[in-house]
């Protein structure tokens, strides 16, 4: 009788594996497709952004669904975010911070707590989760930096494109 048994779960697992590959494969694809799409340049709306008008200062993007045409997402290289990470004792701690800098060598985050209003330097491989304060959406902190150094390398670029000499 148990000989049975074991005909009918065997197939069954092996089903089940099957749709968890493939399920894994799927979610591994997309993941890939969207860091190519932050490496070219494009901002996912989970993470931290900003608004860029060409002719004002960036704002800090709020939750519609609506926006200008002559408005340009940029990645918010400052944002206010909600971390969860791994303190120096080995506890883990959830804390509302504001990013002061992102150190893309060091791999990172010089930030102001708000409870004690000091500095401190947070390193991205002790960060578990990371929330947008003001959308409440978790985000990938590695896509985020990857999405910062497009930024950084951008504008760079457009600095060293401009030359002064063919307008004199």
């Amino acid at each position: 009788m148990n000989f049975h048994w074991s005909m009918a779960i065997l197939p069954a697992l092996m089903l089940c594996w099957v749709a968890v590959r493939l399920a894994q494969r799927r979610l591994g694809a997309r993941q890939r497709i969207t860091a190519a799409r932050v490496r070219s340049g494009y901002v996912p709306f989970e993470i931290p952004s900003v608004r860029e008008d060409p002719d004002d200062s960036p704002e800090t993007v709020p939750e519609t669904p609506g926006r200008h045409r002559h408005d340009r997402l940029a990645v918010d290289e400052q944002p206010r975010i909600q971390i969860r990470y791994l303190d120096v004792t080995g506890k883990m701690k959830d804390r509302s911070i504001q990013v002061e800098h992102l150190d893309v060598k060091k791999r990172s985050i010089l930030t102001r707590a708000d409870a004690m209003n000091e500095a401190r330097v947070i390193p991205l491989e002790v960060i578990r989760e990371a929330r947008n304060v003001e959308t409440g959406r978790r985000f990938d902190i590695e896509l985020w930096v990857k999405a910062v150094q497009v930024a950084r390398h951008r504008r760079a670029s457009l600095r060293n494109d401009f030359d002064e000499s063919q307008f004199i």
